[in-house]
């Protein structure tokens, strides 16, 4: 007897560099498992292209929720975690956060987590632009786990930052731009380290996780080092990835990272 396997709707939120990224490596890697149920995009020019890239425009939430999505990936803001992730565990529809600094609030993630378990759906962290989560979460469990974060990038993926106070780092001389703790990173760089909340969350804490941020003239990679430790084991994952050409902020490979995630979550046998 054959089994038919029904395709998922996936609602997707921010088109983006890294929405169209993501947009196009459903339908070109997962398309028997998945069919993209509509986009929310507020900026008018992205709304324009994602109807000429043959997806289904969506102006608001509801008209997004309208279409039934099986699950909603956002790709787009800590802003749009606040304003939409709420609304949509409500609906009972599980919800992937890509922009996870978001979660360093306390209260919104305490929100997000009560609206999850009393509606029985899930939120889904992805990898992003890092790995290793599974060994960070596996160190944690066992207890008394330290960890350090070290971000390597080009300065000009940098600047503009909320911490840097409206002061260029140098194109010529290597320097250190941050040093403090996760929460207090993605406060001074939420473009940036979206990826430090990720593994304090899988690991030290978001309060214990440390973080170290180098501007690197000349870096054509965004490279990111994590070590975590407990008295009876170590972790070293060391990540470099390409920035998106139009988007240096961000890592292709966090779009990328959501199409694994999806192709994980759709396959019978799933890899921890």
């Amino acid at each position: 007897m054959i089994t038919i396997m029904n395709t998922k709707r996936v609602g997707i939120i921010g088109y983006g560099a890294l929405g169209k990224i993501l947009a196009r490596g459903i339908v070109s890697q997962l398309s028997a498992q998945y069919t993209i149920s509509g986009i929310l995009e507020m900026r008018t020019d992205l709304r324009s292209e994602l109807k000429t890239d043959g997806f289904k425009s969506c102006q608001s939430l509801d008209f997004l929720l309208n279409n039934k999505p099986d699950i909603i990936v956002e790709i787009a803001s800590g802003q749009a975690v606040r304003e939409y992730g709420d609304i949509i565990l409500k609906h009972k529809i599980p919800l992937i956060i890509t922009s996870v600094g978001a979660l360093a609030d306390d209260q919104l993630y305490s929100q997000l987590l009560s609206s999850a378990q009393e509606n029985h759906t899930k939120i889904y962290i992805p990898s992003g632009a890092i790995g290793g989560l599974d060994i960070m979460q596996t160190l944690q469990v066992m207890g008394n786990t330290t960890g350090i974060i070290e971000t390597r990038k080009a300065p000009d993926s940098l600047n503009g930052a909320p911490y840097l106070n409206g002061h260029p780092l140098s194109n010529q001389h290597r320097e250190t731009a941050f040093q403090g703790t996760a929460r207090e990173a993605i406060t001074g760089f939420p473009k940036n380290v979206n990826v430090a909340v990720a593994s304090a969350l899988a690991s030290a804490g978001i309060d214990q996780m440390q973080v170290i941020i180098e501007s690197c003239p000349g870096q054509t990679e965004n490279i990111h080092k994590i070590t975590c430790k407990n008295d009876l084991a170590k972790a070293v994952i060391e990540i470099s990835s390409s920035p998106d050409p139009t988007n240096p902020k961000s890592s292709t490979i966090t779009a990328w990272s959501i199409v694994a995630l999806l192709k994980s979550l759709a396959s019978p046998i799933e890899l921890r």
